[in-house]
């Protein structure tokens, strides 16, 4: 549960996740995996609203974590529930700490938003490659992918919150929920495309000292709970728990 100031918008984000919750828990309720996955999607929309509402008021706590660990341990999660060549979804190795101050549970749900957009939205096959580095005095997740791109002229709207340019249902919060977070842990984010070339989007935060950094979950730990982000984020391209 993502608790934060009681705004209409959060009330409603939490009503949408009880009621959904409820349904999906019920024994007697028999859905359908349409109707299942049409469920989880309405948890992606009241997840997304709820993070936005969190970060735009009451920021959780920054905590040290790993970026490149957490990155890797995530993209691990996400091979093993998404119907995905691995070559169509790689991230180049990193070889040292990128300790950076951030909310855990929140840079999940930012990463996971913006794989499954590059995966919704990079065409039939989806190369998407991502990369921690170290640059100068902070760390930066690359994620580029090989579909379509944004056009120049809805570039800067892809970055407002409730703009979609897809047929398919979105809240449009993907891209500036990852903004958002950038912002509220002293980081940025980046937006590059070029029609036919894909999408490319940079994360930046600030390294920060860590004598000791927090194991991330690992892959089965993160699929244990079938209200899991990982499913949830993912809802519309995995494959949903029963």
């Amino acid at each position: 549960m993502i608790l934060g100031a009681i705004t209409p918008a959060a009330r409603l984000a939490a009503a949408m996740r009880g009621e959904v919750s409820e349904i999906l828990c019920c024994p007697e309720s028999a859905l359908s995996p349409a109707a299942r996955a049409a469920a989880y999607r309405l948890l992606r929309t009241a997840q997304n609203l709820e993070w936005w509402t969190r970060l735009s008021t009451q920021p959780p706590p920054a905590r040290p974590l790993d970026l490149g660990a957490s990155t890797a341990a995530l993209l691990a999660a996400v091979r093993e529930v998404c119907a995905t060549p691995p070559g169509l979804l790689q991230l180049a190795p990193c070889r040292q700490p990128l300790p950076v101050a951030a909310d855990e549970a929140a840079f999940e749900a930012v990463l996971l938003n913006l794989v499954c957009n590059s995966l919704l939205y990079g065409g039939p096959a989806p190369a998407l490659t991502l990369r921690a580095a170290r640059q100068g005095s902070r760390a930066v997740l690359l994620l580029r992918d090989g579909g379509p791109g944004i056009p120049p002229h809805r570039q800067r709207a892809a970055l407002q919150p409730f703009e979609s340019f897809s047929h398919l249902p979105s809240a449009g919060l993907g891209l500036p929920l990852a903004a958002l977070f950038a912002r509220r842990y002293g980081g940025a984010f980046t937006l590059e495309s070029r029609p036919g070339r894909g999408v490319c989007v940079a994360l930046s935060l600030p390294l920060c000292s860590a004598a000791r950094l927090p194991q991330p979950p690992q892959a089965a730990a993160l699929l244990a709970d079938r209200f899991s982000p990982v499913y949830v984020q993912l809802a519309p391209r995995c494959v949903l728990p029963d």
